[in-house]
């Protein structure tokens, strides 16, 4: 999960490096991923992507570049809305409108009353969720 986020921070201009690589590294400790459910797209013998949930709420979904666009991240989050038929929510950056339009493909629409202004980041996030088609 490390070797995908970090990379990602330095390459998007969405998002501004607030931490280290070696804090952001930190944060993945055995608690937290006991905590969460990954799931892992691998190509090659490397995991090339990944998404993080616990309890239907999407804690992150990191792609390597040259995977963005073939399915991969379409197939994570299929599996996520398996494993939480009921619904998924997650946040993505304001500014960031391929992870939007993503999102949007798959089912998901914006929480507009759930905008957050103040993030740790200082970029504004949006709240998006998905529920099954009744």
């Amino acid at each position: 999960c490390v070797s995908i986020i970090n990379p990602y921070i330095y390459q998007t201009d969405c998002l501004p490096r607030t931490k280290p690589p070696e804090e952001i590294a930190a944060t993945f400790t055995p608690a937290l991923l006991k905590s969460r459910t990954i799931l892992v797209a691998e190509a090659g013998g490397e995991i090339v992507a990944y998404l993080s949930m616990s309890d239907g709420w999407v804690a992150a979904v990191y792609l390597v570049p040259h995977v963005r666009g073939t399915g991969i991240g379409k197939m994570l989050i299929d599996r996520a809305k398996a494993e939480c038929p009921e619904g998924l929510e997650l946040t993505v950056f304001e500014p960031n409108a391929d992870a939007k339009r993503f999102y949007e493909r798959e089912g998901f629409h914006e929480v507009p009353e759930r905008r957050d202004d103040n993030t740790e980041e200082g970029v504004p996030t949006l709240l998006m969720r998905w529920r099954r088609a009744a």
